[in-house]
Order: structure tokens, then C-alpha cells, then sequence
């Protein structure tokens, strides 16, 4: 682990493993500077595990706001404290904080949605997951296990979607998207989920005020989507139009039913991105 002192802090600093990078550079004003005995920023390569392409960074920071204490990542992280999902070049933010609540997520992974059309594979959107902190201490029967050991376990992620702490999917969109279209292709997946869970008429009142907020709008490359897990038992939907836009939240919904087929279609046996789910077992596989 590299410390950077405050003298360090003022020269660019570059570490590279394979062909990803990671940079530190001089802030470039006052307001966003580093301050002796404030803040220090660390650093640290994990050297090792590569899978396709992607190498595997871990990197911490610390500042008022604790960033991760340790990170898996299959994706290029930048000194801004962001992960590129590589597909897309669509990015996720290290810490999260959703509309209306004051909790902290930390991202786990990233992955991309991508959609057959006739000979073609396009790419929808890119999904990171995030969760509390806490989340390590639901999940310590598993420390130490292997990434490609983690993600053919599906009593890990089972456990990880009823940890009783707050987690969120975040989607960001690669292309325009019909409202009602990207909504079909989620009920899809989760109208099977629900009925399997015998959840009946609630989860059907539930999927239906879900899908309202969607159905009727034009989703553009760009736009936010957040699906927060509040405890026990409240999916809150938040939409931006852009990475600028402030998220605010546009329904919350009660059932525990639709939560748990909406992080399993993301996460289960059948998951809609296999990269994101094979992303947070990196990132998992790097909890403390």
C-alpha cells in the first residue's frame, strides 16, 4: 500500500498493471485539495487475478468520507474515484448515496445488459450493485473464497439480496430506450419470479405501480435509474436524466416479494447480466 504524504500529493502520480491505470494528479483548486493531517489518499495494486481483459484493481481513499476498504474491480478505476464498466465506458461512483436516505453504499460491481436483435447482441445499459458496508459481516462465511469460486455459488448471492442491509442497483442507459419497452423486458423477468414466490394478488398490485413509472416515458441514452432496497421491505425507484441531473425518487413501493425478484433477476441462477454478477463476486471475493 503507497501513502501519499502531502509533498507526494502535489506531483501526478501514475500506477499501471497491464492496461489498466490508475492516476493521482495535483487538484486543480483549493477547494479540492488534499490537506495535511485531513485526509490522505491510498493506493494499492492488487497484483494477480485477471479475467478476460480487465485486471483486478483494488484502491482505496480516505477522506472525510471513507471510501471502501477494500475493493474488487473488474474495471479501470480513476484517481476521481469512479469504475468504467468496460463494455459500455459507462461509470459507477466507488460510493453512493440514493435520494432520502442518508446511508453510504459501496459498489460492488458492474455489468452489462445486452439485448439479441436478430444476428446482434446490443447494448442496453450498464448495472452496478451497491450495499452497506456492513453487508461484509452477512457475507463472512464466504471470506477468502475465490472470485470463479464465488460466482458459481448461488447461496452467496441469495444470502447477499437478504442481508438486512440497504442496497441498490443502479442503471444507467447505453441507448435510447421506449419507456414501455425497457419496462416489458423487466416484467418479463419478473412476473415467472413472483409467481413462483406464490406473492399473488400484492405482487401483482406491486409489479403494476412498478411498471407505471416507466411505461408511459421516453428512457435517452444517459438517464439514471436507481432501485434502492430499504429495509425490510421497500423498493424506492429514483430517476435522473442525466449523470448531472439530481436522482429523485418517483414511487416507493412495499413487497418484499417484488424486491426479492428484482435483485434475482440481477443476481439469481438466470441473471440478465452475467458480467454484474460475475463483477460483484470480484468485488466480494475483496471484502475485508
Amino acid at each position: 500500500m503507497a501513502l501519499l504524504s502531502c509533498r507526494a500529493v502535489s506531483q501526478s502520480i501514475s500506477i499501471s498493471l497491464s492496461s489498466v491505470s490508475v492516476a493521482a494528479s495535483k487538484p486543480a483548486s483549493r477547494t479540492n485539495a488534499t490537506k495535511c493531517g485531513s485526509a490522505r489518499l491510498q493506493s494499492s495494486l492488487v497484483a494477480g487475478s485477471q479475467l478476460g481483459t480487465s485486471s483486478i484493481l483494488s484502491v482505496t481513499a480516505k477522506s472525510k468520507v471513507s471510501v471502501n476498504k477494500v475493493l474488487g474491480v473488474r474495471a479501470a478505476v480513476g484517481a476521481d474515484n469512479v469504475v468504467t464498466e468496460p463494455a459500455t465506458s459507462i461509470k459507477f461512483a466507488l460510493l453512493l448515496t440514493v435520494p432520502d436516505s442518508s446511508n453510504t453504499l459501496t459498489f460492488l460491481g458492474a455489468g452489462v445488459r445486452e439485448k439479441q436483435i436478430a444476428f446482434l447482441k446490443v447494448k442496453v445499459y450498464a448495472v452496478g450493485v451497491y450495499a452497506q458496508p456492513d453487508v461484509a459481516a452477512s457475507l463472512a462465511s464466504w471470506k477468502g473464497k475465490s472470485a470463479a469460486d464465488l460466482v458459481k455459488d448461488e447461496a452467496l448471492f441469495q444470502e447477499l439480496a437478504q442481508a438486512p442491509v440497504e442496497k441498490a442497483l443502479q442503471i444507467k442507459l447505453a441507448r435510447d430506450v421506449d419507456g414501455a419497452t425497457f419496462w416489458g423486458a423487466l416484467d418479463e423477468a419478473l412476473v415467472p419470479r413472483l409467481t413462483a414466490s406464490g406473492a399473488g394478488a400484492d405482487g401483482d398490485a406491486a409489479l403494476a405501480e412498478f411498471g407505471n413509472v416507466f411505461k408511459n416515458r421516453s428512457l435517452q441514452k444517459g438517464y439514471v435509474i436507481t432501485l434502492t432496497w430499504v429495509q425490510p421491505s421497500t423498493l424506492r425507484i429514483a430517476v435522473a436524466e442525466s449523470e448531472a441531473a439530481n436522482l429523485k425518487t418517483e414511487a416507493s413501493i412495499e413487497s418484499k416479494a417484488l424486491l426479492s425478484a428484482l435483485y434475482d433477476v440481477f443476481l439469481g441462477t438466470s441473471a440478465v447480466s452475467p458480467s454484474a454478477k460475475a463483477a460483484v463476486a470480484e468485488g466480494i471475493s475483496k471484502l475485508p
